[in-house]
């Protein structure tokens, strides 16, 4: 075995054994953002044997003071995350095989994207709470493993996913409505560090043999508060996930033209020829590059992605979101 990891197969916990179960291992991370490029960076250092990342979002200023690995120059640029972290990934540890995926994560196109890379385990690097929910069900369904880590504020939590359970439905019956986001309340970087931290935690104790801790596990880095609760006792016998396996967000695929996201940012869903005809709306283009074009509208600022995807700043409520859409619809006719 390489000199490159011998202190952490000295931890006689993790040995040799485990390195080897890692260096044959495939985690899948789903989100490039601040989880899910710190774990990255975690697992290519170890020597993980192949991660295949997946995101939709490019580099942007806001991201450099917590996010992995990115820099100025990706931001100033507009690279994908994915592209831009693979490529500060490699440069880590080109034994690691690594894939990028630009790509938004979706019930429409989920079980393709599992069927296509068929990883072994599963980690959370979302920044959304809905899609925790259907990386749920689509690990219960091909009884994936995974780990569920979020962060906003000082707060953290992870809790390591088997299929036995409890899962994520039987913690949380529905999701969320405390509005909570880092856009919103803020986040603090030491706790996005604790939490990838614990993911690859229970990714190691997974790879070794042990399992997961069964623990649902919760920091506060500014407070300096941490716990582990015992998660065994609160599955749920009737859950629609874990027992009844009850798929209601995969059985029912569809995609909102709409959607509501952190802070006063809305996500329009357009035809993916979006990208090479914003000619036709009553836009500034500001920049661009074969990834993405941020434009200005009124007092609103856009970016447009090559799948047609826009996200757009600066919009009050719902209505004058679809106001906007309806309008970019008639322009592109």
């Amino acid at each position: 075995m390489t000199q490159r990891y011998n202190r952490q197969i000295r931890y006689d916990a993790f040995g040799e054994s485990g390195q080897h179960q890692l260096q044959h291992t495939h985690v899948m991370i789903m989100g490039a953002g601040a989880l899910g490029s710190h774990c990255a960076e975690l697992l290519t250092r170890m020597g993980v044997g192949k991660l295949t990342i997946i995101d939709m979002d490019i580099v942007e200023e806001s991201n450099l003071h917590r996010q992995a690995l990115y820099d100025e120059k990706d931001a100033a640029q507009m690279l994908p995350k994915v592209v831009a972290l693979k490529e500060k990934l490699e440069c880590i540890n080109s034994e690691v095989d690594i894939t990028a995926v630009y790509q938004e994560l979706t019930n429409t196109n989920i079980e393709a994207i599992i069927n296509e890379y068929h990883p072994h385990i599963i980690m959370d690097g979302m920044d959304h709470f809905a899609i925790r929910y259907l990386i749920n069900e689509i690990c219960h369904k091909y009884r994936l493993p995974w780990i569920y880590g979020a962060a906003v504020g000082s707060k953290g939590t992870v809790y390591g996913i088997d299929y036995e359970g409890p899962c994520l439905k039987c913690l949380l019956e529905t999701i969320p409505s405390t509005g909570e986001s880092c856009a919103i309340n803020g986040v603090l970087p030491p706790v996005i560090y604790q939490v990838a931290s614990a993911e690859v935690s229970e990714l190691i104790r997974w790879v070794s043999g042990y399992g997961f801790s069964h623990k649902l596990l919760t920091m506060d880095c500014f407070k300096m508060n941490f716990k582990a609760l015992n998660m065994n006792k609160l599955k749920n016998d009737d859950c629609d996930v874990c027992e009844l396996g009850e798929y209601k967000l995969l059985n029912h695929p569809r995609q909102n033209k709409i959607e509501k996201q952190c802070g006063d940012a809305f996500l329009l869903r357009f035809n993916q020829k979006l990208f090479d005809h914003v000619d036709y709306l009553p836009v500034t283009v500001v920049r661009h590059n074969p990834f993405a074009k941020v434009m200005r509208y009124d007092d609103c600022q856009m970016t447009v992605f090559k799948d047609g995807r826009m996200n757009v700043y600066g919009i009050e409520n719902e209505q004058q979101a679809r106001a906007l859409y309806e309008k970019f619809v008639k322009c592109l006719k």
